[in-house]
C-alpha cells in the first residue's frame, strides 16, 4: 500500500501550520521526518491520521486487506483508518490504572468482528508475542501508572504493533529510552519494513539516528517540505545549517551514512585571551 499526500494544509485559527505538503509514503520504506521544533512534523502525522481536519488530498492505494478507504480520502473523511495506520504519540499519557496486558490488547480493537465482540485467543496470543519481542513480558500484570518513562514508552509501542497497521507512524518513538533500548526499537522497526513490508514514518530529532535507519528523509521547516532524499543527499552541512541555524561537521561513516557532529557557535566562545588563560590555569597543579 502507498499513500499519496497532495497539497496538505492545516491551520490553528489564523496560524498556518502545514503549507501545501505533497509527498509519497511507501510500503516497505523507512521514512524519517526531520525539522526544528514547530515545523509541522507532529501536525502532519495527526492530520494523516484524521485526528486533525485539514485541507488537501490523501489517497490510499493498493490495499492488501479489507477495510478502510480503498481509493481516496481527504483529511476530513470519516472512514476508519485504524486498520491502516498505527500510531505512537510523543507522550504516553498513561493516567488510567490498567494492567499492561489490558492496555496493549486495546490495539486489537480495529480487528474485532463487532463492537460487542470480545478479544479472542488469537488476540491474546498476538499481545503475548509482541510483549516478548519487546522484552517486557514481565510487565504484563503491572499497573501502567507505576511504569518508568522508558517502560511506558515500550508499552505504547507494543499497543501500536499489535494493531498491525500497514503503516506505523512514530512521533519521537525513542523518547525516554536509553541507548541500548533505542537501538533495539530501531532495529525492530527496520525489520518491520524489510521483512513485513510495513511503511514506517518516524519523527526524529536525532539526525544521526535518522541517518542510520532511514531509507528516505523529508525535512520540514515552517510547514513546508524543504528537501527530501536519501540521508546522504539530505544531511549535508549546507542544508542542516539552513534548517537548524548551525554549521555542523558532516563526515562519511564506514557504511557511507553521514555522521553529523555539532560544532559550537564561535560567537558563544570566550575571547582568545580568556581561552588561553583557562588553558594555563588548568595546567597548574
Amino acid at each position: 500500500m502507498d499513500i499519496e499526500v497532495g497539497d496538505l494544509r492545516f491551520a490553528y485559527h489564523d496560524r498556518e501550520i502545514l503549507r501545501g505538503i505533497s509527498l509519497s509514503l511507501r510500503s516497505g520504506e523507512f521514512l524519517g521526518l526531520l525539522g526544528p521544533n514547530g515545523s509541522g512534523k507532529s501536525t502532519f502525522l495527526k492530520t494523516l491520521l484524521g485526528f486533525l481536519k485539514g485541507r488537501g488530498r490523501i489517497v490510499f492505494s493498493g490495499l492488501s486487506g479489507a477495510g478502510g478507504p480503498s481509493a481516496s480520502a481527504d483529511p476530513s473523511a470519516t472512514a476508519d483508518r485504524s486498520r491502516l495506520l498505527a500510531f505512537v504519540p510523543q507522550r504516553p499519557g498513561l493516567s488510567m490504572p490498567l494492567p499492561v496486558r489490558d492496555l496493549v490488547i486495546m490495539g486489537r480493537l480495529p480487528h474485532l468482528r463487532s463492537r460487542w465482540a470480545g478479544y479472542d485467543a488469537a488476540d491474546r496470543q498476538k499481545v503475548a508475542a509482541v510483549l516478548s519481542a519487546l522484552g517486557i513480558e514481565d510487565l504484563a500484570d503491572r499497573d501502567v501508572t507505576t511504569l518508568s518513562g522508558g517502560e511506558a514508552q515500550k508499552v505504547i509501542i507494543a499497543r501500536c504493533l499489535v494493531q498491525e497497521g500497514e503503516f506505523l507512524l512514530l512521533d519521537e518513538v525513542t523518547n525516554g529510552l536509553d541507548l541500548n533500548h533505542t537501538i533495539e526499537i530501531m532495529e525492530l522497526m527496520r525489520r518491520k519494513a524489510d521483512e513485513e513490508g510495513k511503511g514506517i514514518v518516524a519523527v526524529f530529532h536525532d539526525l544521526n539516528l535518522a541517518a542510520q535507519y532511514c531509507d528516505r528523509i523529508v525535512i520540514l521547516k515552517e510547514g513546508s517540505v524543504r528537501g527530501q532524499g536519501s540521508p546522504e543527499e539530505i544531511l549535508t552541512e549546507e542544508l542542516v545549517e539552513e534548517i537548524y541555524g548551525i554549521r555542523p561537521l558532516v563526515l562519511p561513516g564506514k557504511d557511507g551514512k553521514p555522521i553529523i557532529l555539532p560544532r559550537r557557535d564561535p560567537k558563544a566562545l570566550p575571547p582568545p585571551e580568556k581561552q588561553e588563560e583557562g588553558s594555563a590555569s588548568a595546567s597548574l597543579p
